[in-house]
């Protein structure tokens, strides 16, 4: 959720149309509001100092949850009753919608706009010139994606991604020396080699940095070698081969900047030599948090830790169990 989301597209209804069309006059439509996501949900319960959850109220099968006058016709292009497309709204959006309500609860609660505004400008600022370049301007960018101005879309979706953005710098600060070991967090250079002998003999000729550098540009080895800067274990096999990515522990550990002990031998049978830098995660602890913050895949994570710490449950079991779906560690059982 920290990563740039667009809204959802209306859901396809076709298949729930087919069993219930029938000639009728237009009138008012239902649609799936704040006012409608309240019926399906406890707001995020602030008391004191803390947060004691976002909860769903049921325990039998299917969906549980009711909308008042749930009987009432709603009629369009189809006649269903206003149960029946609310439940057809959360079997096609509804975990995801509450997902992000209870995330945005907590978010909205850690951090107060009145102490972040200036990240949370700074933030805003560098999205909406980034939407804005997609389509040249930012209001044709948020009339695209289905906003009647500008400001409903920072309302909606620019300002809760800024805050997001912050709360996940947070957690990365609050919890630094924890997420170093979890993503084994390393800045490594690479150059690979065709056999053992030769990458035996750079390791012995990178005594420092600079000499590592000055290899890297050699020809004979400029074509093979490569800065990756900060990895982790969020890195994907595609970008960093798994011969290397299985060091990042060791790598990690290292106190000191130079070149890794050993050649790596690749599935390939070629061999990687490793230099290891910027190992002073103290010294370095602002420019891995902003690594940490920009990596989309870290997102989910800092969801989860929230959602955790703040006991976010429900109890209806279609909706836990379409939750547990989109990610299985947001409920704990």
């Amino acid at each position: 959720m920290a990563e740039k989301k667009t809204p959802a597209a209306e859901p396809d209804y076709s298949s729930f149309r087919k069993v219930h069309k029938v000639e009728v006059k237009h009138e008012h439509t239902f649609k799936f509001t704040k006012k409608a996501a309240a019926l399906i949900v406890l707001v995020v319960i602030l008391i004191a100092c803390g947060i004691t959850g976002y909860v769903l109220t049921s325990n039998n099968d299917g969906y549980s949850v009711k909308v008042s006058d749930n009987k009432k016709l709603i009629t369009g292009d189809v006649t269903i009753t206003k149960q029946g497309y609310f439940e057809n709204m959360l079997k096609s959006s509804g975990a995801q919608k509450i997902v992000d309500d209870a995330y945005n609860g907590i978010v909205n609660k850690l951090i107060p706009t009145s102490k972040y505004q200036s990240d949370i400008d700074k933030i805003v600022k560098s999205k909406e010139k980034e939407y804005a370049s997609y389509m040249g301007s930012l209001k044709s960018y948020a009339t695209t994606m289905g906003y009647s101005s500008v400001s409903a879309f920072e309302k909606a979706s620019v300002i809760p991604e800024a805050k997001q953005e912050v709360l996940k710098k947070k957690y990365f600060t609050d919890n630094y020396n924890s997420v170093i070991k979890k993503y084994k967090v390393s800045y490594i250079k690479a150059i690979t080699v065709s056999k053992e002998s030769e990458a035996i003999k750079l390791i012995k000729q990178a005594t420092d940095e600079k000499a590592f550098n000055k290899l890297m540009k050699n020809k004979t080895y400029k074509s093979n070698a490569t800065d990756y800067k900060m990895v982790t274990t969020k890195t994907s096999t595609s970008t960093l081969n798994k011969s290397i990515k299985a060091k990042l522990g060791e790598f990690s550990a290292m106190s000191k900047d130079g070149v890794y002990k050993t050649a790596i031998r690749q599935s390939s049978n070629k061999f990687v030599v490793v230099y290891v830098y910027n190992t002073d995660k103290t010294a370095n602890k602002d420019k891995i948090i902003t690594a940490l913050t920009n990596l989309s895949d870290t997102s989910s994570d800092v969801e989860v830790y929230y959602l955790n710490k703040y006991k976010f449950t429900v109890y209806d079991k279609k909706l836990k169990a379409a939750i547990k779906k989109i990610n299985k560690n947001y409920i704990k059982d």
